[in-house]
């Protein structure tokens, strides 16, 4: 359902092509419907939640939010096609300094029975999920902490980090026992650096990197999709 940079998939379910669309929303979410069953699917968890095929799930890919450079820098013959349409309309709303402010339209929010409201609704930050567990990392707390921090999730060392670049939030499991942002990158002590999205070992070798599963996303629609999920709070707050 959901694709990383660089990956293409297609839905396969016992051995059929699948096809999909935007079908509505429900809990402020929008819902995908396949063509052939008419099987109402949530985009985030890749998992059937309505119809004949209620219960099946798809295999679950990252969406990392990046550039041009990164992307070359992670896959570098890759084909990069360059629209000829100039591009208009205001900076992005992570951006610094835009000064825009969000609201839930009318239309979402009466699809909402009922909201979480440990934190703002419209806050913008990186949610983690594994098999067993669900964590939220406030950009606001991020940011209090450097633009990174160290953290253990299901038994696991995650470094999570503000890409400065895209102004996006994003995260790796690393064996770190601290991480530093630098002005080539991501510091990770004897682990590495990363560098444009890629992790490089001490002697300039490209190294595996391997992430949870994550998405930069609005509270609500984390909190929505995974009931119950903690929250990560700096020391001292």
């Amino acid at each position: 359902m959901v694709c990383n940079t660089g990956v293409s998939m297609t839905p396969i379910i016992d051995g059929a092509v699948h096809h999909f669309r935007a079908r509505g929303l429900y809990d402020g979410l929008s819902l995908m419907e396949d063509e052939e069953t008419g099987s109402l699917w949530n985009h985030i968890t890749g998992k059937s939640v309505y119809g004949s095929l209620q219960g099946t799930s798809l295999p679950v890919y990252n969406l990392l939010h990046t550039n041009v450079e990164q992307v070359l820098e992670a896959y570098p013959d890759i084909d990069v096609a360059i629209s000829e349409r100039p591009v208009r309309g205001r900076g992005g709303m992570m951006a610094p300094g835009s000064g825009q402010t969000r609201q839930l339209s009318p239309g979402f929010q009466a699809t909402i029975v009922e909201q979480d409201t440990r934190r703002p609704t419209m806050e913008i930050g990186l949610g983690i999920w594994t098999g067993s567990t669900a964590r939220y990392y406030p950009m606001e707390s991020l940011r209090d902490a450097g633009g990174v921090v160290v953290d253990t999730l299901a038994g696991r060392t995650v470094v999570v980090y503000l890409e400065s670049e895209s102004y996006t939030m994003a995260a790796l499991y690393a064996d770190a026992a601290a991480a530093t942002p630098t002005d080539t990158g991501l510091d990770l002590g004897g682990v590495g650096m990363v560098r444009d999205g890629v992790l490089y070992g001490a002697d300039g070798l490209r190294l595996e990197m391997e992430r949870p599963l994550q998405l930069f996303t609005r509270w609500y629609g984390f909190a929505l999709t995974f009931p119950g999920t903690t929250i990560y709070e700096s020391e001292g707050s």
